[in-house]
């Protein structure tokens, strides 16, 4: 995939094509006839730019095929278009561990949430989360839930898995465990609408409790609740 390319003439983008290697129909827009002028994406996305017949900023995807043409900076179009063509897309996050207890989380959306296969250095049937009624064993991951996890010696594991952008969590009065998405999130920025986040009580675990001000993808945290009620994780680009 072809980013943000800046050039208001033919020969700057050739220039652009030859230089690095592209071999692909790097200017074919669908109903365009293989040229940036007059194809469906150029006229959905163009905006006159001092008579130039060229957008300044595109994304070309895998195919060549122009996804997005502005001659203006729009940051945050890009961003959506850009988030909705790696939507699809499988990627890989590596998670760290600590020889004995970890306090893990899921962060991808993944076809095998079974905890052997995501953590197979993992000891068997040592996943635990927290419920309102203490501690419970489990075999499998859910997206947005914390677990303790044990393993014999310090290491990483790498998950594959389509990108987890968007969590919502349900939150009990008290302490929960919680895991956050596939990008880092600060604390501050966690959706809260009713206030449900008691300030100071989100804590990560590295050989012992530590207040943290980020959820870390693939990490689990304890967080304390003034009630029931939902809270949202929500990466930047999305």
């Amino acid at each position: 995939m072809v980013i943000g390319i800046t050039a208001n003439n033919q020969n700057q983008i050739d220039n652009f094509v030859e230089e690095n290697g592209i071999t692909y129909p790097i200017l074919f827009d669908p109903g365009g006839g293989g040229g940036v002028q007059g194809g469906e994406t150029y006229d959905l996305y163009y905006l006159p730019n001092d008579g130039s017949p060229y957008p300044r900023d595109f994304i070309i995807d895998e195919s060549g095929i122009i996804q997005y043409a502005n001659n203006e900076i729009d940051t945050e179009w890009m961003l959506i278009i850009l988030n909705e063509l790696l939507g699809n897309q499988e990627i890989e996050l590596t998670v760290p561990y600590s020889e004995n207890w970890n306090m893990i989380g899921l962060p991808l959306s993944v076809e095998n949430p079974d905890a052997q296969f995501l953590f197979p250095e993992s000891v068997e049937n040592t996943l635990f989360t927290f419920t309102e009624g203490g501690y419970s064993q489990e075999s499998i991951l859910n997206s947005g839930i914390g677990y303790w996890l044990r393993f014999q010696s310090d290491g990483t594991s790498t998950i594959s898995g389509q990108s987890l952008d968007e969590l919502s969590i349900e939150l009990t009065h008290g302490w929960n465990m919680i895991s956050g998405i596939s990008q880092t999130v600060n604390v501050s920025s966690i959706y809260d609408p009713d206030q449900l986040i008691i300030d100071g009580t989100v804590y990560g675990f590295n050989d012992g409790y530590e207040p943290t001000e980020t959820v870390e993808p693939g990490q689990g945290y304890w967080i304390r609740s003034s009630g029931n009620g939902t809270i949202t994780l929500t990466s930047s680009i999305h």
